[in-house]
């Protein structure tokens, strides 16, 4: 069983751990299940993320500390966050200052809802990906609310655009993916 620990919220990159280990980030739209997904693979009987009712509830860069050796970054959630103008603006420089200036980022977990697939704030992002080049992996959350046609032909567009090794098929309620995500995670560390 692997160890994970809640390590820190970061509200500004000074903060972030100075550790060198490799980290994986977690991105994805408000209310997206990136909680959710965090907690459906440490398998903890109490939540070690929090999730909410109310989109938009991470306000910080929150670190997971995986084995004392990496860490799983929860980013903000982006999109419909009931957030005034100048929160917003402080949470896409704290993301972008993120995602540009952190050294020790290896991978990113984008989380995408698989009822509606990409919408804008995710297209920004894929966008973003696509131009780091480096390792990322395509989680389709809540696929438990679609039927199996509905996922296969999903799975189906979504390999020719990522690569099948590169998507996954999620369900926080069912753990349905989950082993696939752990996978991945694992050789991106290994490649760190």
């Amino acid at each position: 069983m692997i160890d994970v620990q809640f390590h820190s919220s970061v509200f500004n990159l000074k903060g972030a751990p100075k550790t060198g280990f490799p980290e994986i980030c977690i991105s994805g739209r408000s209310n997206v299940g990136k909680s959710s997904m965090i907690n459906c693979l440490t398998k903890r009987k109490r939540s070690l993320a929090k999730t909410s009712q109310t989109p938009g509830k991470t306000r910080s860069l929150n670190y997971f500390l995986l084995d004392g050796k990496y860490y799983l970054v929860d980013l903000p959630g982006y999109g419909y966050a009931k957030v005034s103008k100048s929160q917003r603006a402080d949470l896409r420089s704290l993301t972008d200052s993120y995602l540009n200036g952190r050294d020790e980022l290896t991978g990113i977990i984008q989380l995408i809802d698989s009822r509606h697939g990409p919408v804008s704030g995710d297209t920004i992002m894929l966008d973003w990906i696509n131009q780091w080049g480096g390792n990322a992996l395509y989680v389709f959350t809540k696929t438990d609310k679609l039927s199996a046609r509905s996922r296969a032909a999903m799975e189906r567009t979504y390999n020719k655009e990522f690569g099948l090794e590169n998507i996954v098929m999620f369900s926080a309620n069912t753990g349905m993916g989950a082993e696939k995500i752990w996978s991945w995670i694992h050789k991106t560390i290994v490649k760190y």
